[in-house]
């Protein structure tokens, strides 16, 4: 598979990744002329033509990772890192003493074996790794020649839509990055396959959809050292991603798929329920927040950001025994947007969140004030308030007073449709 780096708090989202999940066998190094081939016979399936040539280069594991570093390190300060792993603790995202840098790494050496990265125009394989192969293709297939079709797609997405544009367009939101990579990697999974498959057709892309319906949603148990948080997203844009861009190839072909470029979906939610795309487009709910500033004198506005459904799905999945009724919460999600302020090292989260229904948004405040009851490792006082159908939660240091930050945050915030549905949500 591949996957594109880049910014912040993600190298999963710097580079277009061929990551080695159940892999077919080792790929062999990549050949020039066979990639002349690919690019030949992706360019018919695709009807996109390459505007000019992709570099090939074959790095060992640890030449790799070096690159991978030197990309995640360019793109992200260490005080960026350390805050949003500490953001990640602090809601319940991340378990306890999470090395977000450590950890980004420590996956991509486990589970890349080339990638494409949209900066420097070139396509990396690495040395003796395994690519995507027979259990999620469902076929065996010569994993040299998927690396080649998956990545020289992502070159030809590049070069025609302009993927670090795409991405530094949804800078601090990585909910709808998480959206935005699964346009990119589920395109390339589906012409990749169908590439090694012999061709596009209906029968083709409902054998890919049968197949990747039936492939769970992580690859590996967050106990075996991978955060959720980090393995759910990744395995997200290819599994999900791979069913919605082949709902747009039924509704409408290659031109439909590349259609999504211009008009991507804005949310993790869309991409697990295409409905919501395609049918009655469903955009999220605007959350601005405010009225902190005068509270929280002396603290400094470090990082903003989006979860989404699926990253609260996996905070509740992860802190919440299987099969509790709270697990369909998240699916109720209808926009969010968190604040960390930093003060000397100390941060405080302000989170505000909408819901479908004000019953939905009690509901997520109970189980969400458990899970935060329930946290294990370094405590955190916090704040968890209902009104409405919105809720607000603070989390910070023990001796945090929330008293006046909260009725201040309720008082200035605003919710607020997409500006095609129009109007405001007032704050209860």
């Amino acid at each position: 598979m591949g996957t594109v780096i880049r910014r912040r708090c993600s190298l999963l989202r710097c580079l277009t990744i061929a990551a080695g999940f159940a892999a077919a066998g080792c790929s062999g190094a990549i050949d020039q002329s066979s990639a002349n081939d690919v690019e030949n016979g992706l360019e018919q399936l695709r009807h996109l033509s390459f505007t000019q040539k992709v570099p090939f280069v074959v790095k060992s594991t640890d030449e790799a990772q070096q690159m991978m570093l030197g990309k995640l390190m360019r793109d992200n300060t260490n005080e960026e890192l350390r805050i949003g792993g500490q953001t990640g603790v602090m809601t319940g995202l991340f378990p306890p003493g999470t090395d977000l840098k450590d950890e980004e790494l420590k996956l991509m050496r486990q589970q890349v074996a080339g990638f494409y990265d949209p900066g420097d125009k070139v396509m990396v394989e690495v040395r003796g790794k395994s690519v995507l192969g027979s259990t999620l293709a469902g076929r065996s297939v010569f994993s040299t020649e998927l690396l080649q079709a998956h990545e020289l797609t992502h070159a030809l997405q590049d070069q025609h839509f302009g993927l670090n544009r795409l991405l530094n367009g949804v800078k601090h939101n990585d909910d709808q990055e998480i959206a935005i990579h699964s346009v990119i990697e589920g395109d390339a999974t589906l012409a990749g396959l169908a590439y090694v498959g012999g061709g596009m057709s209906a029968e083709e892309e409902k054998n890919i959809v049968d197949h990747f319906a039936a492939v769970p949603d992580n690859f590996e148990p967050e106990a075996s050292g991978t955060p959720l948080a980090l393995s759910i997203p990744l395995m997200f844009q290819y599994t999900h991603g791979t069913r919605f861009v082949a709902e747009a190839w039924e509704r409408g072909g290659w031109a439909a798929v590349d259609a999504l470029y211009h008009d991507p979906p804005t949310s993790s939610q869309e991409i697990m329920e295409p409905a919501l795309y395609f049918d009655h487009r469903t955009p999220p709910l605007n959350v601005a927040v405010k009225g902190y500033e005068g509270p929280l004198t002396g603290w400094k506005k470090v990082d903003e950001d989006t979860f989404g459904e699926l990253l609260l799905k996996i905070i509740f999945d992860r802190n919440l025994p299987a099969g509790s009724p709270a697990l369909k919460i998240p699916a109720t999600w209808r926009g969010d947007r968190m604040i960390a302020l930093d003060k000397d090292g100390a941060i405080t989260l302000i989170w505000l969140l909408a819901f479908h229904d004000n019953a939905s948004a009690h509901e997520f405040a109970l189980d969400y004030l458990s899970i935060l009851d329930d946290q294990k490792g370094p405590r955190h006082q916090h704040w968890i308030e209902a009104r409405g159908n919105a809720v607000l939660v603070i989390i910070g240091p023990q001796d945090a007073s929330f008293n006046a930050l909260a009725p201040a945050v309720w008082q200035a915030s605003t919710i607020t449709a997409s500006p095609a549905k129009g109007g405001t949500l007032a704050l209860k």
